[in-house]
């Protein structure tokens, strides 16, 4: 409980110092005045917090514990710790569906998170449908089935930038592909908190039925819990929350990946704590990534390069930290 406390403050802390850190650097004081609009603030310092800061902020941390949440969710239904939300093809879908709209839909940025999120439903839908029809036990074949999809959706999105116009296109598909959260508006808030409420509340409600599975199917079974229906519910939830950050803001590699081990590492292997404490780490993680992506240099930094770069350094503490435990 005060591990959860103590990410919660640092949540907090790390939103607070997003919102401040920027090439127009607001401080705590300048944000205290405009929320109480006291009057001593600028109508430009009104505009980049209020339009600008706020809620991309809000819609990275959004994003970050969604990914997180739908890793953590994964890793425990899988058995298997390196295991990624991409698993079955969550990202090849969606990366299809905003090449598709950027060629023939003239790169609208409605079309593009519409026909992303839905083409990467569809993805995990046939993957589902595909691992039901070849048999065997669930996981492993869900698994194999994921690999197929996604292996047919990088043909697919490879063939398409093959064929895209070099000058008018293909930069703009290449910058989607490594992820942004640039061009954030309330509307896009708005759409990513409601579909993260509602996945995130569905898996609260029934995360007692996911531990009692991660200890293994013959005591799920026994304690009467309904393994087809619990496991479908929540992959689907977990889904839907990659969905709807990717079809916002691009592919954003790691984090549903390195959180989950991250908080097991350093919070311990209580299942129904790192439920909740992989959301706070999740949040904490992107919001440190994006504020470094805009940042570090004059032009922002695409997010997937930075969140791979921590990813990797995670892992490699993470096996190091593994392996001298076992000593």
């Amino acid at each position: 409980m005060k591990k959860t406390i103590f990410l919660s403050i640092l949540l907090f802390f790390t939103f607070l110092l997003s919102c401040c850190i920027g090439r127009y650097y607001l401080s705590i004081v300048d944000i205290v005045h405009i929320i109480t609009d006291s009057g001593n603030s600028s109508a430009m310092d009104i505009n980049i917090f209020f339009k600008i800061r706020l809620p991309r902020a809000i819609l990275v941390t959004i994003s970050g514990s969604a990914l997180a949440l739908s890793g953590f969710v994964y890793q425990s239904l899988f058995k298997n710790p390196l295991v990624s939300p991409d698993v079955l093809g969550v990202s090849g879908g969606a990366s299809v569906g905003a090449i598709v709209a950027i060629l023939f839909f003239s790169g609208s940025s409605v079309m593009i998170q519409v026909s992303s999120f839905f083409c990467s439903m569809f993805v995990v839908f046939c993957s589902m449908l595909l691992a039901k029809y070849m048999g065997g036990k669930p996981m492993y074949t869900m698994v194999l089935a994921g690999i197929i999809m996604s292996s047919l959706a990088n043909a697919i999105i490879m063939s398409l930038k093959y064929l895209a116009d070099p000058v008018k296109h293909l930069a703009s598909i290449e910058y989607w592909l490594m992820g942004s959260f640039n061009a954030t508006t309330w509307k896009d808030v708005l759409i990513v908190f409601t579909i993260s409420f509602i996945a995130t509340t569905i898996l609260f409600f029934i995360k007692r039925r996911l531990w009692i599975l991660a200890l293994g199917d013959h005591e799920a079974q026994a304690l009467g819990v309904h393994i087809r229906m619990i496991t479908t519910l929540a992959i689907l939830c977990a889904t839907v929350l990659v969905s709807a950050v990717v079809s916002i803001s691009g592919i954003v590699s790691w984090i549903g990946l390195i959180v989950p081990h991250i908080v097991r590492v350093f919070t311990g292997e209580n299942y129904l704590e790192n439920f909740t404490q992989s959301i706070l780490v999740g949040g904490i993680l992107l919001l440190i990534a994006d504020t470094l992506a805009r940042t570090l240099s004059a032009s922002e930094i695409p997010i997937s390069i930075l969140t791979s770069f921590m990813g990797a350094i995670f892992l490699v503490i993470f096996l190091f930290l593994r392996n001298r435990s076992r000593v």
